[in-house]
């Protein structure tokens, strides 16, 4: 990243510190991540996409915004998601009251699998409009290997 991502970095950083005076977002707060956790995944993200646009600071401000918002919709389908996998993995543990809730449990987690699937495909289609070619590529290749990059922070978090 050039100096202007240092910089931009310490504006997120202080923004960041700004929301965490104005109280939790949605979908945010003590939980399985942390709301520490899941700043440190907004800015990650945030950050990844800039660089990957080589956008500047006020261009990824903006994308912050929308990010913000992205994900605000995305919250309360990925907590029931995480709720639908808590009653299958009792059950794979072999919780037999969890027994009679696993048809529907996945049931449910393929239909949320689906919305998110949804929601990504129009953060995409939202993000690339009016892109070129070659930044559509790097917005594409940035968004498909977050994951990989969420995972990796979740280990290292779990290490300390």
């Amino acid at each position: 990243m050039r100096w202007t991502g240092t910089v931009l970095l310490a504006v997120l950083a202080a923004a960041s510190v700004r929301a965490q005076d104005a109280g939790p977002h949605p979908g945010e707060g003590p939980g399985p991540g942390g709301e520490q956790w899941q700043k440190r995944a907004r800015l990650m993200r945030t950050l990844s996409i800039a660089d990957a646009l080589e956008l500047d600071d006020a261009a990824t401000l903006k994308l912050r915004e929308r990010l913000v918002r992205f994900e605000d919709k995305r919250a309360p389908v990925q907590r029931q998601l995480f709720e639908q996998t808590v009653v299958l993995r009792r059950a794979a543990k072999g919780d037999t009251t969890a027994f009679a809730q696993v048809d529907g449990a996945i049931q449910k987690v393929l239909t949320l699998r689906a919305q998110l699937e949804t929601m990504d495909r129009e953060l995409f289609a939202e993000l690339a409009s009016g892109l070129a070619p070659q930044k559509k590529a790097r917005l594409a290749l940035a968004l498909a290997h977050l994951p990989q990059q969420m995972r990796e922070m979740a280990q290292e978090k779990s290490r300390r």
